[in-house]
């Protein structure tokens, strides 16, 4: 096995940089005209890949002339291993596609940071090319998200920024175990359309308590598994609903007597609740007989059937100081079951 070894000579001195060695080195532009004056010809004319190497290794401490310029010249692998002991695998390929600039000393670190996570490395490793801007994203993308396979998904940086918001809601509110399942569900989705379907579905919080008992013929769908298997067998849009009985501003309920219907009750500022709509499997509507049965179980448990506060705010309106005629109270109710 062989090993290499340098001279030891001292760190060099700063030094004046021409404009185009600020340029291609920003920050460290003193330090690199410190180990080759002006023209700086040496360094300005070696690849990009030999430069970007040479600014890393300045993030870890001053260079001597000698190593620095072997920087440059040795077999590339054999500079990343005098110069990085602990470089992560990929930091070779890397240095080709990080562009002609420098980077920042930190942003350097966070390269050699998700180099060394292996979801993180794939994704760098497939990168056409690699941008500061795109490595700040994965290193702000919590680990656990990046060890559950997300990165498999190929989510651009702007994605990913908006995965990052709904953890940061699941870690706040529920805690960290609770977000390390959510991250294994998460990471497992084999398309952005079924990701969004899972964070949408641990964003929303458990149903509050069923606000209504039920009755004989009314039973509550009482938890977002109850909702989301309801609306399977009536296939309808009932899952979208979900959000709104977990911000307990509408409560949904099974009629049970076939052929069975969907029923919505809402929040209302003078009636408590009050019944907004029914309907059969598929949206059909309620027939008659049976929207009789369902108001009368509705009343039995203290729901409204009838106007809603808004609505006769607005009849009130109309009628009396308009004197438009109003809309029946009959055809609201009817309103409610018929699609």
């Amino acid at each position: 096995m062989f090993t290499w070894t340098t001279k030891a000579s001292p760190p060099a001195e700063l030094g004046s940089a021409t404009p185009l060695l600020t340029h291609l080195t920003g920050a460290f532009a003193a330090r690199i005209a410190g180990l080759w004056p002006q023209p700086h010809a040496v360094f300005v004319t070696a690849t990009a890949e030999r430069r970007h190497l040479v600014c890393i290794a300045l993030t870890r401490g001053a260079l001597s002339v000698d190593l620095a310029d072997g920087l440059l010249h040795w077999p590339l692998r054999r500079a990343i291993k005098v110069a990085l002991p602990d470089a992560p695998e990929g930091l070779a390929r890397a240095l080709g596609v990080l562009g002609e600039t420098a980077w920042g000393e930190s942003a350097y670190r966070e390269l050699l940071a998700m180099l060394a996570e292996p979801e993180a490395a794939k994704r760098l490793r497939h990168a056409a090319t690699v941008t500061p801007e795109a490595v700040a994203a994965l290193a702000a993308t919590p680990l656990p998200l990046l060890r559950a396979g997300l990165d498999r998904l190929g989510l651009s940086d702007g994605q990913l920024g908006i995965v990052r918001e709904a953890w940061d809601v699941i870690v706040a509110r529920d805690g960290e175990a609770a977000a390390a399942a959510a991250a294994a569900r998460w990471g497992a989705a084999r398309s952005p359309s079924l990701l969004r379907e899972r964070i949408g579905d641990d964003l929303v919080p458990p149903l509050p308590p069923a606000p209504l008992p039920g009755g004989s013929s009314l039973r509550p769908l009482a938890t977002k598994a109850a909702m989301t298997e309801a609306a399977s067998r009536y296939r309808n849009c009932l899952v979208s609903q979900i959000p709104n009985a977990a911000e307990g501003d509408a409560a949904y309920f099974e009629w049970t007597p076939a052929p069975g219907a969907i029923v919505e009750v809402r929040r209302d500022r003078l009636y408590g609740w009050i019944l907004t709509q029914a309907r059969l499997a598929g949206n059909a509507s309620v027939p008659e007989p049976m929207q009789g049965a369902i108001c009368a179980e509705l009343k039995a448990l203290g729901v409204h059937v009838g106007r809603p506060a808004w609505q006769l705010d607005q009849q009130l309106e109309w009628g009396l100081v308009h004197g438009h005629g109003t809309y029946a109270l009959e055809d609201h109710v009817r309103a409610c079951f018929v699609d």
